[in-house]
């Protein structure tokens, strides 16, 4: 009697199978250890979709200049809601000494187009101007801009060579601001500026303490 056939066919061709997938595991591996040593070789340029998303996202750069010391005389603006106003000092001074003369120390206050002022002591030695603008007091952007405009002739009367101007600016303003002190820059005009609340007063005080508040930037 023959006795019955082992598997050794079905172990012979599972073995072959074994041997198969692994060779094919084997040249995947080193198809993909050459692919990234390729890639470090020659990681090439990114595609157009990269390069858009990369502008997209890139950060602006804002030039923030630093403060500096100069011998010049300083004229003051506000600006807010995108509007800005020349704080001439030289009516107030006129009005002041024509005043008649009130209790020591008091504070004395003044009306002028767009603007109330107040002047007032803080010691024997200290003295401040305090502006208060009117809402929608000054004038815009585009019309500060123009020749017959406010702004336009204090920059004649108050040449760059001898004077910096100082800018005032509520939080509602400042892209605007930004624009328009390069056209300033443009024009070599040296100007300064302080972040103010949009409903608070501005002050200019004498003495070491209001010098050194106010420099050009």
């Amino acid at each position: 009697m023959k006795r019955p056939r082992t598997g050794s066919g079905a172990s012979l061709n599972l073995d072959s199978l074994v041997d198969i997938v692994t060779n094919m595991v084997g040249i995947l591996i080193i198809i993909a250890a050459f692919m990234a040593l390729l890639a470090l070789v020659n990681p090439g340029r990114p595609g157009p979709r990269r390069e858009t998303q990369s502008a997209a996202t890139a950060p602006r750069r804002v030039l923030v200049p630093w403060s500096h010391p100069t011998h010049k005389q300083t004229l003051f603006f506000a600006v807010r809601g995108n509007r800005v106003l020349f704080l001439d000092l030289k009516p107030f001074y006129e009005q002041l000494k024509a005043a008649a003369p009130g209790r020591r120390g008091a504070p004395v206050a003044f009306a002028q187009p767009g603007v109330k002022v107040r002047f007032f002591a803080v010691t024997n030695q200290l003295y401040c101007l305090e502006f208060t603008p009117r809402p929608g007091a000054g004038e815009t952007w585009a019309d500060a801009q123009r020749a017959v405009s406010s702004f336009r002739r204090a920059l004649a009367r108050y040449p760059r060579e001898s004077f910096v101007y100082f800018f005032w600016v509520a939080g509602d303003s400042f892209e605007g601001f930004r624009d328009f002190r390069q056209g300033l820059w443009k024009q070599q005009v040296e100007t300064g500026w302080k972040p103010v609340l949009t409903d608070a007063p501005l002050e200019v005080c004498n003495g070491f303490e209001g010098s050194n508040t106010f420099q050009p930037q």
